[in-house]
C-alpha cells in the first residue's frame, strides 16, 4: 500500500464524494447538496482518504451526546482491502469527546459489510424493518474506550 493521508473534507472534495456515495450505495445516495448541508453541521465530521494523493473514500459521522453515529462510509472498489475503511472508522473515532459508542445501521444483505464492522469490533444490537426499502437494516455498536 502507498502514502494513506486522512484529513477533513473541503467543498472541493464533494463532487469526488457524491460520485462515490453514488457507486456505492445506487438508489440510497445522497444528493451533493446533502454534503454540502454537512459541512456545516457543527456536529458532522466529514473525512477524506487518499491513497498516493488520489481520493479513495469518505466517511461521515456525527458526534451527538454520547454517541457517534457513523453516517456514511464508502471506499472506492478499486481501493479496497488495503485498510482504507479500517483507517477512516479509526479517524472518526480519534475525535470522539464525551462518545462512548460509536453506531450505525448496515442493510441486512450487506454480508461484506456486516463481516467489516465485526471484524473491528461492532456487534449487532437490533434490527430496523424494511429501513433500506425491501431491506431491513441491522444495527451494529462499538464502545470506544478513552485513555485517562
Amino acid at each position: 500500500m502507498g502514502k494513506l493521508i486522512i484529513r477533513q473534507a473541503h467543498y472541493d472534495d464533494l463532487e469526488a464524494i457524491a460520485r462515490l456515495d453514488a457507486l456505492v450505495f445506487d438508489q440510497n445516495a445522497w444528493s451533493f447538496n446533502s454534503f454540502v448541508n454537512e459541512l456545516q453541521l457543527h456536529f458532522s465530521k466529514l473525512l477524506v482518504a487518499e491513497l498516493d494523493a488520489t481520493f479513495a473514500g469518505f466517511a461521515l459521522a456525527w458526534y451527538i451526546a454520547d454517541e457517534i453515529q457513523l453516517m456514511r462510509i464508502a471506499v472506492n472498489p478499486v481501493f479496497q482491502r488495503n485498510k482504507i475503511g479500517s483507517a477512516l472508522i479509526h479517524n472518526i473515532t480519534y475525535y470522539a469527546q464525551n462518545q462512548n459508542k460509536m453506531v450505525l445501521e448496515v442493510a441486512n444483505n450487506n454480508t461484506q459489510a456486516i463481516a467489516f464492522y465485526t471484524s473491528l469490533g461492532f456487534y449487532r444490537v437490533g434490527v430496523r424493518k424494511n429501513y433500506y426499502h425491501l431491506n431491513s437494516a441491522i444495527l451494529m455498536e462499538k464502545i470506544i474506550y478513552h485513555e485517562d
